[in-house]
């Protein structure tokens, strides 16, 4: 008796949903699309459900799962998880400490103003006291030993005055009292800095930005050993905030060409720094390969490769009217409230990176209305010198 011929509307549904008769291997990773994987047996479908195997994308994803062995890898850690953005990380990497009423949490008084807005919410629904100290002051370790935290973000350098902490202190003063130390490593990447090697428990990433490298995937990582990461992976199971296989397979191709990307970033930044301060029309500029950076001889030793890709300064007497000119007037460089593309972005810090901070705190962290902060792209130097002088001569005209 012959099998019986499936109807046109069952073929439909699963026809092409197994790849056959072929042992090659793709060079690139392929997407995959599918939320949910099928088994053969009931035997290898449970234990899938154990994370075995691949079988729904919330728990575990193929193109993740790739993400996550690569940055794994770059940053030196044992294990690698991947969030639907940077801001999700930094969110998994608070809960997982399961902070009690009294607690304290240190946080730089001059990052990144998003992230301070998020963990002053989370630490007012739970409780918990907020430090805000500025973490590259030599005297932050013994602020530390003196609160007692029971867990510290610093940023490798920070957004938007570009401060190195020295993470070597600040983590053996969190080894004394038995802090937890995450960086948010943001703006070196993994190229130009391994927290981990440095101390950190978790080194965090907003990959949306130089790991990814096209302003064209939301993306976030959390890096560190399996154990201090087991928390983290249990509360990413059961709150869904994932990274999608399209953004997640984005994310991984740009990674591909971070080493490359990176090294060009460093050395357009460190050119347009030093054209940057010698222009009379500058009140200041912010760069740690700079030997007038307060933090120059730290950042020496705590980054690699180089002192970073981002560059700020202050326009001598402007204020937020002659900023926004600034930006209006750029032909080169694009203003934009991000970092990490190909093509040089400029923001407003006051009114961007900062927004989220009162006046009061901006005023405490140094963040004046005449801050411009760049992400220096791989364009021509010269190009991107003369634009944001250019630009800069055109926002203070009256």
């Amino acid at each position: 008796m012959s099998e019986k011929r499936l109807s046109p509307r069952t073929v439909a549904v699963h026809a092409g949903s197994r790849v056959v008769g072929s042992t090659s291997q793709p060079l690139v990773p392929p997407i995959h699309m599918s939320t949910v994987g099928w088994f053969d047996s009931s035997e290898e479908l449970d234990g899938a459900l154990d994370g075995k195997d691949y079988v729904y994308s919330r728990i575990s994803a193929q193109n993740t799962s790739l993400l996550e062995e690569s940055v794994a890898a770059l940053e030196g850690a044992e294990a690698c998880l991947s969030y639907a953005s940077g801001m999700a990380a930094l969110r998994a990497v608070f809960e997982a400490q399961n902070l009690k009423p009294g607690d304290r949490v240190v946080m730089p008084a001059d990052g990144y103003g998003v992230s301070r807005l998020l963990y002053k919410t989370l630490c007012a629904r739970s409780g918990v006291e907020l430090h805000a100290l500025i973490l590259s002051d030599p005297k932050a370790p013994e602020r530390i030993l003196e609160l007692k935290p029971k867990f510290v973000l610093a940023e490798s350098i920070t957004n938007p005055l570009l401060s190195v902490p020295d993470l070597r202190a600040i983590a053996k003063a969190c080894k004394q009292v038995g802090a937890t130390l995450a960086v948010d490593a943001t703006f070196p990447s993994p190229y130009g800095q391994r927290a981990l090697s440095l101390g950190a428990d978790y080194a965090v990433q907003s990959a949306t930005k130089w790991i990814n490298g096209h302003s064209d995937a939301l993306a976030g990582t959390v890096s560190g050993s399996r154990e201090r990461l087991a928390p983290l992976r249990s509360l990413r199971l059961i709150g869904g905030d994932v990274l999608g296989p399209f953004e997640a397979w984005l994310t991984q191709r740009g990674l591909r060409t971070l080493h490359v990307r990176m090294k060009a970033h460093f050395e357009n930044a460190a050119q347009v720094a030093r054209r940057l301060a010698e222009s009379p029309l500058l009140e200041r500029v912010y760069y740690p390969g700079l030997p007038s950076h307060p933090d120059h001889a730290v950042a020496r030793e705590v980054l690699e490769g180089g002192f970073g890709p981002m560059v700020a300064f202050e326009i001598k007497g402007a204020g937020r009217p002659e900023g926004f000119r600034f930006l209006e007037a750029l032909k080169v460089a694009r203003p934009g409230p991000s970092l990490g593309d190909v093509c040089t972005l400029v923001m407003h810090a006051a009114s961007a990176s900062a927004r989220r901070l009162t006046p009061e705190e901006r005023a405490a962290a140094g963040i004046r209305e005449s801050l411009i902060r760049v992400s220096v792209g791989l364009e021509d130097p010269d190009d991107i010198v003369e634009d944001l002088l250019s630009a800069v001569a055109q926002g203070v005209k009256r």
